[in-house]
């Protein structure tokens, strides 16, 4: 039976050793972190180390944010609004698609159209935002070409505003809640 000798354990070692991503060129690791969500990226990725904090705190790494809300998330409304609002004020103005589920206010709506040239704005089940801070946020946004409020509870004045505030708009996706969410004309009437 023949011994092993050192220096094959070595050539051996160093076949199996793992790649250090460290060494890899910045605009593959750039690329690799945009693929994560905005979650992982604001509370584990920028901690990883000063290349990748370096990396994430690029504007361009903010062009898309995309906070979908899940049951089971250990993130509380609060804490997701906090990272969203760290992801805006990140992309320095160079955010141009947002897709927001559940937790959006009418603070985060207010610092999302003052720091942002939106061309995409989803907001899904976003009932705690008033009809008043959405019609002055989308006054904001002429430049939206997408627009999605699906479930947010807007009002028939705020699809007034929608329409003579984006010209560009070429998408917009509205769902109430359900058939008797739809207000009677004479209620608009007095509104």
């Amino acid at each position: 039976m023949e011994k092993c000798s050192i220096p094959a354990k070595e050539a051996e070692c160093e076949s199996t050793t793992k790649p250090n991503w460290l060494e890899l060129p910045t605009d593959i690791t750039t690329n690799i972190l945009r693929r994560l969500g905005t979650i992982e990226i604001v509370t584990n990725a920028c901690h990883v180390c000063p290349l990748w904090w370096n990396i994430c705190k690029d504007p361009l790494m903010w062009h898309t944010i995309r906070i979908p809300f899940f049951m089971n998330t250990s993130y509380s409304r609060d804490d997701l609004e906090k990272i969203c609002r760290f992801a805006v004020k990140r992309s320095c103005g160079r955010l141009e698609d947002i897709d927001i589920e559940y937790f959006a206010t009418n603070d985060l709506l207010k610092c999302i159209a003052d720091n942002a040239n939106i061309r995409c704005l989803k907001l899904v089940n976003c009932v705690n935002i008033s009809n008043k801070v959405f019609c002055e946020a989308v006054g904001k946004l002429p430049m939206l070409e997408e627009l999605d409020i699906s479930y947010s509870g807007r009002s028939t004045y705020s699809l007034d505003v929608i329409g003579r505030s984006c010209p560009l708009l070429k998408s917009f996706k509205f769902a109430m809640f359900g058939f008797n969410s739809l207000p009677s004309k004479k209620k608009d009437a007095q509104e």
